[in-house]
């Protein structure tokens, strides 16, 4: 599905939303936002029935009962993945994060992720997957 022509308002939109915000598992947490910024960016839902979790163990069991082993795999059987040197503003990916996969979305040389802290931003060059949105 392509861009729609305001994507870059509906990303900045969906940053704004996560930005003070603290960390909840399964309302803004780092699946949420690659699934907002999906959303923003594509107009595309994928995961839209994934039942509702409320912690890590919640999320990585509905992750495992549909039969990914991470975030990664996840995003792998709905977007096209690519080389994370050509991820572009708007696409998401994964990085590595306390011995699992973070999600986050590419803005530049920057990735945005939700961690404890809240919105996070971390080096580009930490992304070990990426996947073309839209």
């Amino acid at each position: 599905m392509p861009r729609p022509a305001d994507w870059p308002e509906r990303l900045y939109d969906v940053i704004a939303a996560y930005q003070g915000g603290i960390f909840v598992w399964g309302q803004r947490d780092c699946w949420r936002l690659t699934m907002d910024v999906v959303r923003a960016v594509s107009g595309a839902e994928p995961y839209a029935d994934l039942p509702a979790y409320d912690s890590a163990t919640g999320a990585a069991r509905l992750l495992v009962e549909r039969g990914f082993s991470g975030i990664g795999d996840a995003l792998a059987a709905v977007l096209p993945e690519v080389p994370p040197s050509l991820a572009q503003r708007g696409d998401v990916g994964v990085i590595d994060e306390d011995g699992g996969e973070a999600g986050v979305v590419v803005i530049g040389a920057d990735v945005l992720g939700m961690a404890p802290a809240g919105l996070t931003r971390t080096p580009r060059a930490r992304l070990k997957r990426a996947y073309r949105v839209g």
